[in-house]
């Protein structure tokens, strides 16, 4: 059994097996020997056959249960393994000689052997001992094999002109050849579950085993026999209840499935994409996922039948249903609020609103790769959608978290033309016609835009008919500005009579010092 397990980790196996009534099950799921699960399960049985009533008693009583006498290691089942691995090497060379075959008539001769995942573990390393190559039996549904293109995919930034690389992750079920690809930003792990959820998604269903080879993303610590694995991919593993299983390094017929469509990829996917420009990732995946369809509708070459065809006549059916809620990485930062109103999340390096009264405190930042959460003392007081670029000291801000004169500020930033000219038509057709003055008045218009709030603003302390009245007013001598139309609301001069004719005759006054029309005779 190796090394004792904590009392955290026995309650831990005790508590899935009951739940899963599998010793395999539950081995994969924790990333344990199947032997360990099956001693502590032995041990707890011995003093009572319901196990979850074990889970109730104290740490002292669990103790006296749990922790006896390790086993003595039996090397039996190998020294017999190794003395029968030649002969089935060469029947496997046979036709329609297959490693489960080998591994039944094995086990009817030594009921005790290794169970059927050990047995090809073992024969596939000792294969790979003697450079041979093995010609490998893909049963339905069973492996998932995913693996990255070495060459990139890009999109341009429409806005900036800025180049992105993408990676590209490729995902083959080795029985039918179903593949899916998609595009990343990077390999980093949140991005490469990312992707194994996007397949996951594509399939439709779950397979027994995610099989890749030696990733940052994916494997800590490589070795022949038990790998470690990322952290992050153990609880994906766990979430969907699937084996994760590397390849060995420097071995890529392991996973020859997605090595040989890796370079179908690039025939089937770059080179129908290599003249196209994307603007962004989402364009680019659409476009992939087109290619995609027809790659997989295609007839095989030496066989009757599609990728798509056989999936969903073999595959599928016994491939388990996904789970409600796909597994998602959730991380957990702290940051002081900074005076702008804005914390900032340091792994990308990017600032993020928060209501400006919260300035100064400590806040809470919970994200996933989609989304940013910031928590006050237990309460979320912010949500924002995470930015989706390379660059950073970018700043997310919901004008909401803003005091009134930052929003007002704001406002002004983003308005046109067409926005002023819209309210000015609703006020009144002598107001459009004064706001579309003023926007010409200067070579650049929005220059004019603060003039244009003036005057909105006035009608909203004077009232819009008599700001109507004012610009009426104005446009009988075709001029205005905002301070013309000030003065007249203020000096209530729109209240005036205006249907005196502009060019009415005038009467001068009678006056001794005026001469009369009788002094030009």
């Amino acid at each position: 059994m190796g090394q004792l397990k904590r009392m955290d980790q026995v309650k831990e196996i005790i508590k899935t097996y009951v739940a899963t009534q599998s010793l395999k099950a539950t081995a994969r799921q924790l990333r344990i020997s199947k032997n360990t699960v099956k001693e502590y399960v032995r041990r707890g049985q011995l003093v009572e056959s319901d196990l979850s009533k074990l889970l109730a008693l104290s740490d002292e009583e669990f103790l006296l249960i749990f922790y006896g006498d390790k086993n003595k290691p039996d090397n039996e089942r190998t020294a017999i393994f190794f003395s029968k691995v030649n002969d089935w090497i060469e029947e496997l060379r046979r036709v329609g000689v297959t490693k489960h075959l080998l591994w039944e008539e094995y086990r009817v001769e030594y009921p005790n052997g290794f169970a059927y995942s050990r047995f090809c573990e073992l024969l596939r390393n000792h294969v790979g001992h003697r450079n041979l190559t093995l010609p490998m039996h893909h049963p339905p549904g069973e492996v998932m094999q995913v693996d990255f293109t070495g060459k990139k995919l890009r999109w341009v930034d429409i806005d900036s002109g800025e180049v992105h690389d993408c990676e590209v992750l490729v995902a083959v079920m080795p029985h039918s050849q179903h593949t899916f690809a998609v595009a990343l930003p990077s390999q980093k792990t949140e991005d490469f579950i990312a992707g194994l959820n996007a397949a996951l998604i594509y399939f439709g269903k779950l397979p027994q085993i995610i099989l890749s080879d030696n990733l940052k993303a994916f494997v800590i610590r490589a070795d022949r026999y038990e790998p470690q694995f990322n952290d992050l991919c153990v609880q994906l593993a766990a979430h969907y209840g699937i084996h994760l299983q590397a390849t060995r390094a420097a071995k890529p017929k392991d996973k020859a499935s997605v090595e040989n469509m890796v370079s179908t990829v690039y025939t089937r996917i770059y080179a129908p994409l290599r003249n196209e420009i994307y603007h962004s990732q989402a364009a680019l995946n659409a476009a992939i996922t087109q290619q995609l369809t027809h790659h997989n509708s295609l007839p095989y070459q030496k066989k009757e039948g599609t990728r798509q065809s056989t999936f969903e006549q073999y595959e599928l059916p016994v491939m388990r249903d996904l789970p409600s809620e796909l597994f998602e990485i959730k991380k957990t930062t702290t940051a002081k609020v900074q005076r702008n109103y804005h914390a900032y999340l340091g792994e990308e390096k990017n600032y993020y609103s928060l209501p400006y009264r919260y300035v100064g405190k400590k806040a809470t930042i919970v994200y996933t790769r989609k989304m940013v959460e910031i928590y006050i003392d237990h309460q979320r007081v912010a949500i924002h959608q995470r930015l989706q670029t390379q660059r950073t000291y970018q700043y997310q801000t919901d004008i909401q978290h803003m005091p009134k004169s930052h929003q007002e500020w704001k406002k002004s930033e983003g308005y046109d033309a067409g926005y002023f000219l819209a309210i000015g038509l609703k006020i009144g057709a002598a107001t459009h016609w004064a706001i579309s003055q003023i926007l010409t008045s200067k070579s650049h218009q929005s220059h004019n835009y603060k003039s244009c709030q003036g005057v909105i603003h006035l009608g909203k302390k004077h009232g819009n008919n008599r700001l109507e009245r004012a610009a009426a007013r104005c446009q009988k001598v075709n001029k205005v500005n905002y301070t013309m139309l000030f003065r007249i609301l203020r000096h209530h001069l729109d209240e005036e009579d205006l249907t005196t004719e502009k060019n009415a005759e005038f009467v001068p006054p009678t006056h001794d010092n005026i001469r009369g029309p009788q002094a030009y005779q």
